[in-house]
């Protein structure tokens, strides 16, 4: 006598397969708690192997732009990125290289820039209004029509850079900005 007969096993089965298919690995029974695909700007800034526990933006995290995928980070090589007229506000981008990227129309407002290698990136008509460009290198950078309003511009090296009607108005520089 057989006390598992199929008949009691069903609802045994049943109940199982239902409580899983509730639970992800993000949740539990359906609530989410974070976000953990790291997409931008909720993304973990150690980097894409990594999975965030907050619901805080980073500024970091997987960024799609015309057909392909970028993890924007701190020290991201990003080199000849097409990131035109992308939504990168609040980006934590310090110390990444991207050179010769092309940031034309994107929105890099309050974006974190600091130590950035942006040398011959396009970056015209690109909104930078309050950006932290601290020690950036734009060596060459084509920033015409760029809106520069309260950047941080201090220690930045700007030479060669075409500066053609951008707004610089409550730009911060210093003496050591080139």
């Amino acid at each position: 006598m057989n006390r598992f007969t199929p008949v009691k096993l069903l609802p045994l089965i049943l109940s199982t397969l239902l409580l899983t298919s509730c639970s992800g690995p993000d949740s539990s029974g359906g609530v989410e708690f974070s976000k953990t695909d790291n997409s931008f700007s909720f993304g973990d800034c150690r980097g894409p192997g990594y999975q965030t526990q907050s619901t805080e933006k980073t500024g970091c995290g997987w960024f799609m732009a015309h057909e392909k995928s970028y993890y924007i980070m701190p020290w991201a090589d990003l080199f000849n990125a097409h990131l035109y007229g992308a939504n990168l506000r609040n980006a934590n981008l310090s110390n990444a290289g991207l050179v010769d990227a092309y940031l034309s129309n994107a929105d890099l407002y309050d974006a974190d820039l600091s130590g950035a290698d942006l040398s011959v990136a396009d970056l015209s008509n690109a909104d930078l209004s309050e950006a932290n460009l601290s020690n950036a290198y734009l060596y060459g950078a084509n920033l015409t029509h760029a809106n520069l309003n309260d950047a941080n511009l201090s220690n930045a090296d700007l030479y060669g850079a075409d500066l053609s009607n951008a707004d610089l108005s409550g730009v911060l520089a210093y003496s050591s900005t080139i």
